[in-house]
């Protein structure tokens, strides 16, 4: 699907570096497989699209639009999230860090 001289070329101009046509076809396998992922799950969220068009009693959508492509990415990127919370080893936040005075002002002119 993917012509393997275009990439060979953005990756030479990327890297600058020699490229093995091995390399680039892995490449190519790898980035298919992630398109045919994305065109099954977009197939998926057009469905669900025209569950909540119907219930709203509006027509069903008949083609795969932008939204539904990215919809996809958005499920197939969410299930690569950790599912542990944050307590467990999830990202952690930094606590702040309050600057306490005193309520006793030590200035010279409330002292008198």
């Amino acid at each position: 699907m993917l012509h393997w001289h275009q990439i060979w070329i953005r990756m030479r101009k990327i890297t600058k570096k020699e490229i093995e046509k091995r390399a680039i076809m892995e490449l190519i396998d790898y980035f298919e497989t992630q398109m045919d992922a994305v065109i099954k799950q977009s197939a998926i969220e057009l469905e669900k699209l025209n569950e909540c068009r119907i219930t709203q009693n509006l027509d069903p959508k008949i083609r795969i639009d932008k939204y539904c492509i990215e919809n996809a990415i958005k499920t197939i990127n969410s299930k690569n999230d950790s599912p542990l919370p944050k307590k467990v080893g999830g990202i952690k936040k930094e606590k702040k860090k309050f600057v306490r005075h005193s309520q006793v002002s030590e200035s010279p002119m409330e002292a008198v």
